[in-house]
């Protein structure tokens, strides 16, 4: 098993409270250019939202994990708004952790405040998997989607989130005009 020491000790610490130190873009060039061929192409298919066939246990790991967070989130939800969680379910390894973590996020008083819990659950689940790892492919996967979700936090404003709201109330107004004839 590879290690990258050079790699891995060259990179800024990130944190899940502050702005990203690094951008995904240069995080990926830098390991370009320091890692075998094999491994940049691994790395490059790690994400936090589970996609594909995992290519390395690490991978295997946080998808596993993740769909079962995301299915505890459907199953939850279905729960409160009436409808069938079966259709939106996804196939996958269940593991145990997320349940609590999902509880939390759909009880907290608004969504700001539930992502928050799930990132918090997200950090607490790749520090998990860094443990005994420091200087191989799964320290450099985990960073790579610790960063990926500071990343996501980072463009995850106030402002940001009124504008979608707002267009998305928008266009479900007016779906709701034009199938009454004009009339609400």
């Amino acid at each position: 098993m590879a290690q990258y020491y050079y790699t891995v000790a060259s990179l800024p610490t990130v944190q899940l409270e502050q702005e990203p130190p690094i951008t995904i873009e240069y995080f990926l060039d830098a390991c370009s250019y320091t890692i075998k061929e094999k491994d940049f192409h691994i790395l490059q298919m790690a994400t936090i939202l589970p996609e594909g066939k995992p290519s390395h246990p690490a991978i295997a790991s946080w998808y596993a994990w993740e769909m079962t967070l995301r299915n505890e989130l459907v199953k939850m939800r279905a729960l409160n708004t009436g409808f069938d969680a079966a259709q939106y379910l996804r196939e996958g390894d269940n593991v145990s952790g997320p349940f609590d973590a999902a509880r939390e996020a759909v009880s907290s008083a608004n969504p700001a405040l539930g992502e928050d819990v799930l990132d918090r659950a997200r950090w607490r689940y790749l520090e998990e998997m860094q443990m005994g790892h420091i200087f191989d492919m799964t320290a450099l996967i985990v960073y790579y989607l610790k960063l990926q979700i500071a990343q996501r936090r980072k463009v995850m404003t106030v402002e940001k989130g009124t504008r979608i709201y707002k267009d998305l109330y928008n266009r479900i107004t007016a779906k709701i005009h034009q199938s009454n004839d004009g009339e609400l």
